[in-house]
């Protein structure tokens, strides 16, 4: 396992804990106005997306508040998990560009 200690010792770790708390409410948000959408229009596919979109940024939701935890105790900045949850946020955010290009497609021709 890949760590990587504190850098900054004054509020470094809390300022990153942070950023990763809005990330993850602003990708559930994000989901969740994706799944109306698809709700609304009855998009499927928009709903299908937006669904998997809001199962993952739950998933970063709670790996947020683990984060802030991990954090404010081991100050570890960079670890194998922490890859992984970058990666999460990667796919939601995709997921969700995703949906929205496909909702907004047909409405454009």
């Amino acid at each position: 396992m890949n760590i990587v200690g504190e850098r900054d010792p004054g509020l470094q770790p809390e300022r990153t804990a942070l950023s990763w708390h809005r990330t993850a409410f602003s990708s559930l948000v994000l989901a969740l106005l994706i799944m109306r959408s698809g709700l609304v229009h009855d998009d499927r596919v928009c709903l299908t997306l937006g669904s998997i979109a809001a199962i993952f940024s739950l998933g970063l939701v709670f790996s947020a508040f683990h984060r802030h935890n991990t954090l404010s105790r081991e100050n570890h900045l960079l670890s194998s998990s922490s890859l992984i949850l970058k990666g999460l946020v990667c796919s939601v955010l995709g997921l969700n560009a995703l949906a929205l290009m496909l909702h907004s497609l047909p409405r454009l021709f």
